[in-house]
């Protein structure tokens, strides 16, 4: 009889752990990524899915804590109508892993997570809490919608594109600041339905606005009808991309390399203005599709060539999110591609799609166009020579160029800065940095021009205010029909002598 309570508590403890969801594993060695492969089982394909961490995760991520019998509502969206369908069984549960950093642990008893040091104040996982990926078991490429902190991601080098996505798990709410990304299904979606997809779920996460599409949704919003049958395996085209866009609610703009051209420097210009604005990019490659989020400035300057320089010649790589491959792949921006990178922005990309906001109306085509008649200026300006001066135009609201104003408000002077304050911008402004070399190095802007980015491409001169830090033309926008030399004021400060403008940084994050 005295052995019964031992017999019956062993048997509760066997029970606790086949019944737990939850698995830790930490990682002392890249090589304890493989454990996966001892709690997830084979139709989530753990074994590919651990190499994929191993050469993929920085050191920084010190432990996974494995969930199992996780409901994915995008999962969920193709298992209904597709997976549930075929005569093979496919399990419609998935497995989530949680990324974290080495002062966080997990007690399989209590199911809490704990710091590993004390810590006095408020216990905050989300700051040492690194994303999710789910798995899906589909047997072959597995891995479903994710969300990683491109901190801890190998080759993610510059500044990108992300927002903050909220996470439950363990009755813990925590948040991880990413951009979205998951395996092509290869059967039901294709990578131009994934690069869709991430961009439409990170428009959701980040602007309220915006609903939330599943990838099932997708699939269907590519086609007038119900595409069914084999047609989702058979991929996207741009145009059919283009279409899920405005299915969705956004308003794109296709942007086309001009083929009479060998490298079309403007479209490029073009296309990492957008980037600069916040603006993930739908972008076509030969036989795939893939989202760019960001961008790593080259060190040292492009070459001179007595030629007015943009942001683009200062770009050494984009960052992209490609099904292939963990997100954040760098790119070279110009040139062959190399063993490192499956292909290269000049040599490979032929069309984008931006997805823009509805009060955008002016286009970075008509920014471009418009620089010739800003070096006019130079009458009232001291503006660098052409040849020699580093254009950078991107796009942002007009209170956020408020806030920026206030930040640095030593370097504008009071009356400026007064008139900055009242202008009636519109929600969406264009800004244009012109700096020297020397400015452009110290991340210093020599002048700034902001323009109307609700302006209709007609207008000749769509400006609110073109400024140095010395002197500034202020433009009165408050009626139709006014010529620019009746529309326009100067301001004099020469008190400002010395003080510096500083380069605007505020749609894209710094990756550490």
């Amino acid at each position: 009889m005295d052995a019964i309570p031992e017999v019956q508590n062993e048997v509760l403890e066997a029970d606790q752990e086949r019944i737990s969801a939850y698995t830790w594993i930490s990682l002392d060695t890249n090589d304890d990524f493989d454990k996966l492969s001892e709690c997830v089982d084979s139709e989530y394909a753990p074994g590919a899915v651990a190499e994929m961490l191993k050469s993929g995760l920085s050191p920084a991520v010190k432990a996974v804590l494995v969930e199992a019998n996780y409901v994915d509502k995008d999962y969920r969206s193709s298992y209904y109508n597709f997976y549930s369908k075929k005569g093979l069984y496919y399990r419609a549960d998935c497995v989530r892993l949680h990324f974290f950093d080495l002062t966080v642990c997990y007690d399989h008893v209590t199911l809490k997570l704990s710091y590993e040091k004390a810590y006095s104040g408020d216990v905050n996982f989300t700051d040492h809490y690194f994303g999710y990926m789910v798995l899906r078991p589909t047997g072959v490429s597995t891995i479903g919608r994710s969300v990683i902190n491109a901190d801890v991601v190998l080759g993610a080098e510059g500044r990108v594109i992300d927002a903050w996505h909220k996470v439950h798990v363990l009755g813990y709410k925590l948040k991880v600041c990413g951009f979205p990304w998951m395996q092509q299904h290869r059967d039901i979606s294709r990578c131009a339905h994934a690069a869709c997809w991430a961009i439409l779920r990170h428009f959701s996460e980040r602007f309220s606005a915006y609903r939330e599409h599943l990838l099932y949704d997708i699939t269907n919003m590519a086609h007038p009808f119900s595409p069914g049958g084999l047609a989702p395996s058979l991929g996207l085209d741009i145009m059919q991309a283009d279409r899920v866009f405005h299915q969705a609610g956004v308003f794109p703009l296709l942007v086309a390399h001009d083929d009479q051209y060998a490298i079309d420097t403007s479209f490029f210009r073009q296309m990492v203005a957008y980037i600069e604005s916040g603006f993930p990019l739908f972008v076509s490659l030969p036989g795939h599709a893939v989202a760019v989020v960001g961008y790593r400035w080259r060190e040292g300057l492009a070459p001179h060539n007595n030629v007015t320089r943009f942001a683009w010649e200062q770009i050494e790589h984009l960052l992209v999110v490609d099904d292939n491959y963990m997100p954040y792949l760098s790119i070279p921006s110009r040139g062959p591609s190399a063993p490192a990178h499956p292909y290269s922005a000049e040599e490979h990309i032929d069309a984008f799609i931006v997805p823009l906001p509805e009060k955008l109306f002016y286009p970075a085509q008509a920014v471009e166009e418009q620089m010739t008649t800003l070096f006019d200026f130079d009458a009232f300006l001291d503006l660098p020579a052409e040849g020699d001066a580093i254009v950078r135009y991107f796009v942002t609201t007009g209170a956020a160029y408020r806030k920026f104003v206030r930040e640095n408000q030593s370097a504008y002077d009071p009356q400026l800065f007064e008139n900055i304050m009242n202008m009636p911008f519109s929600q969406f402004i264009w800004v244009v940095d012109i700096a020297t070399e020397d400015d452009w190095i110290a991340q210093r802007v020599t002048a700034r021009a902001i323009l109307d980015a609700s302006a209709s491409v007609t207008e000749e001169v769509p400006l609110w205010l073109f400024q140095t830090v010395e002197k500034a033309l202020v433009f009165n926008r408050d009626q139709v029909g006014l010529l620019p030399v009746d529309s326009v004021k100067v301001l004099e400060f020469p008190g400002q002598a010395g003080f510096v403008l500083t380069r605007m940084e505020v749609n894209l994050r710094a990756v550490r």
